[in-house]
């Protein structure tokens, strides 16, 4: 009786022990499951990135070398270190932002949208490089909807993709102050009322179709009255020609005329000595005559000379 006693009171005893032992397995295997649980979560959130060391090493040299470009603001050089960073590391989110940036600054829109969406397309890129490559990509297309605008244009295409980078901003970072008033200003612009064929849009096509209309009949006013002093011109010049023309025939024949009109006048003056010679003669045998005529009447009369 006391040997079967002792066999079950040391079954009571080895039951709690075995439950126990299943319990600390059971939570030990909970733990190692919320443990594999919890990293595949982490791993899902941020992929898994690492890249060796000697790669590490060249993509950062080249993207610190393309920010104090950029920061001089010689964009040219900037894009050039990012193109040898992404050659080291293709898929480096850094740089690929950077390039962008140093492409938009150099007025290569496309290309910089294009490193954009690269950037937004890119799992190591962290969130805050997302939102800000979104926000730049809208900037974008905002200002060559807006300048198509100012042009008389409207750029409908433009607007809605700016729109569209706008709001995947402020799916990643609601608080964007700068994503929430561009996105207000790209929704204003898209309302029919500014759209082309109405509104202010319209009239400021108008106003450059008139503007344009104005200048092109300043331009042929212009045209015209050149064309009319061309020509007076032109017909001065031919009078002046054919009066000069004129001179000269007058100055090759006025060496005879002039050698006529010398030998008329010699004549005349000998024709006029002689009257005078004449004239003379004749007063003097008057004289002579009157002055006998006289002496024989017996009185003598005085004879004036008349040389």
């Amino acid at each position: 009786m006391k040997k079967y006693l002792t066999l079950v009171l040391l079954a009571g005893l080895m039951v709690p022990a075995a439950s126990a032992q299943q319990q600390n397995a059971s939570q030990s295997g909970a733990q190692q499951d919320n443990s594999i649980l919890g990293q595949y979560r982490r791993e899902k959130a941020t992929v898994a990135y690492k890249v060796d060391h000697k790669t590490a090493k060249r993509r950062r040299v080249a993207t610190r070398k393309g920010n104090t470009e950029l920061k001089k603001k010689d964009n040219s050089n900037a894009v050039n270190e990012y193109r040898k960073a992404l050659k080291a590391d293709s898929t480096y989110a850094k740089a690929q932002y950077n390039k962008a940036l140093a492409h938009s600054r150099l007025g290569q829109n496309d290309t910089a949208i294009a490193y954009y969406q690269k950037t937004c397309q890119n799992t190591s890129a962290t969130k805050k490089l997302r939102v800000k490559a979104h926000y730049n990509a809208g900037n974008i297309h905002l200002r060559q909807a807006l300048a198509a605008r100012d042009t008389g244009g409207y750029d409908a295409q433009n607007l809605q993709k700016a729109i569209e980078e706008y709001k995947a901003a402020l799916r990643l970072d609601s608080k964007n102050a700068d994503a929430k008033h561009n996105l207000s200003l790209a929704k204003q612009l898209l309302r029919p009322e500014n759209q082309n064929g109405g509104g202010q849009g319209q009239n400021n096509q108008n106003q450059n179709q008139d503007q344009n209309q104005k200048n092109k009949d300043q331009q042929d006013q212009q045209n015209k009255d050149q064309q009319d002093q061309q020509n007076q011109q032109n017909q001065q010049n031919q009078q002046n020609q054919q009066n000069q023309q004129n001179q000269n025939q007058q100055d090759k024949q006025n060496p005879q005329d002039k050698k006529q009109q010398e030998q008329r006048r010699r004549e005349a003056e000998q024709m006029l000595n002689a009257m005078k010679n004449n004239e003379q003669q004749t007063m003097k045998s008057v004289r002579m005559k009157e002055a006998s005529k006289e002496r024989r009447q017996g009185s003598p009369t005085k004879i004036e000379k008349d040389w």
